[in-house]
């Protein structure tokens, strides 16, 4: 009976090596920064593409809205020689006027004009919510 025991016991031992895996060294050199880097900004950009898409579309119109409106102010404006240098006065406005020997302006385009005009009366907000019981235990004093 040791000898079948035996036996066993030698084929376990010889078979164990060659059904281990094979030796691999470790990468002689470390993972490339640059492609890291790259990896982890391109799955940043996968993520925030639906967001920064629906900004564009938003932004989009937006841009189209006040394009013309900017070209209008641009034009009233003229040649910045028309005008003196800013002035700062002392509740923080700032003054540009416009030379006295200056040619009068152009006129305000249709654009400009309806974005200057007031905007009709928008409801009142609602009321904010109230806000909770003030507990003295739990206030910290300073």
């Amino acid at each position: 009976m040791i000898r079948p025991t035996a036996a066993l016991v030698a084929l376990v031992l010889l078979a164990g090596p060659g059904l281990s895996q094979p030796y691999e060294p470790p990468p002689a050199d470390p993972p490339d920064t640059q492609d890291t880097l790259d990896g982890f900004m391109q799955g940043l950009l996968d993520r925030a593409r639906p967001s920064l898409e629906r900004l564009g579309r938003d932004l989009g119109g937006l841009a189209q809205d006040v394009g013309p409106v900017l070209g209008e102010i641009g034009d009233l404006m003229d040649d910045v020689k028309n005008y003196q240098a800013p002035e700062r006065l002392e509740n923080g406005d700032i003054l540009i006027r416009r030379r006295a020997e200056a040619p009068p302006p152009p006129p305000i385009g249709p654009n400009l004009r309806d974005m200057m005009r007031p905007a009709p009366e928008a409801p009142a907000p609602d009321k904010p919510a109230p806000l909770p019981p003030r507990d003295p235990a739990s206030e910290i004093e300073l």
